[in-house]
């Protein structure tokens, strides 16, 4: 159920948060599924500390822009533990994961 949040830049910084972890959890290239990154945004919006938190992120990761430069590790801070521990409950175990690479 997608919340009443207009903000398409909040919306965009969500979902490419969620992105970058999921890469980060499970060193694919590519994103969740549309049901797992429709869910995890649903869960930052739903809740005024991570909105805060993802702006603040995208603010200094700067996701519009393209770039060839290696991504940089998110930061380890209440965010990413929030939404790292809501994929892992949420998303199906990759195929070629290692065992327990995702769980917390």
């Amino acid at each position: 159920m997608a919340l009443p949040v207009e903000d398409t830049k909040l919306r965009e910084a969500a979902l490419a948060y969620v992105i970058e972890l999921y890469r980060e959890l499970t060193e694919e290239n590519g994103a969740p599924t549309l049901g797992t990154q429709n869910q995890a945004v649903d869960f930052i919006l739903a809740d005024p500390e991570l909105r805060r938190a993802v702006v603040a992120w995208a603010e200094t990761a700067e996701i519009d822009e393209a770039t060839t430069t290696p991504p940089r590790r998110l930061p380890r801070d209440t965010l990413y533990d929030r939404v790292r521990a809501y994929l892992a409950e949420i998303m199906e175990r990759p195929i070629f994961a290692e065992p327990d690479k995702i769980r917390p």
